[in-house]
């Protein structure tokens, strides 16, 4: 699980976050004990333009697996922001 490291051969992690330009969506599941909402947040912080999404289940790491309309709703969600966002922007 830690073998993938976004800083390797390049600054730290927490520069490399920071450079993200996207939008980004990081969801996280508020049973999970191998990511917990606490790692989650912290990319949140540290990623411009980021937002979390909280998938409430109590099937932890693998809510992701079973509760997917939960999922999917937040995944819409987002992305119905996103094409707002770039309908105001454009139009």
């Amino acid at each position: 699980m830690d073998s993938h490291d976004v800083s390797w051969n390049r600054k730290d992690y927490q520069s490399v976050l920071q450079s993200i330009k996207q939008p980004t969506l990081i969801i996280s599941i508020d049973s999970d004990v191998l990511y917990p909402p606490v790692e989650q947040q912290e990319l949140v912080d540290l990623i411009p333009n980021a937002q979390l999404g909280l998938l409430k289940s109590s099937h932890g790491h693998d809510a992701f697996l079973i509760d997917m309309e939960a999922l999917n709703e937040i995944l819409v969600s987002f992305r119905k922001e996103l094409d707002d966002v770039n309908k105001s922007k454009y139009s």
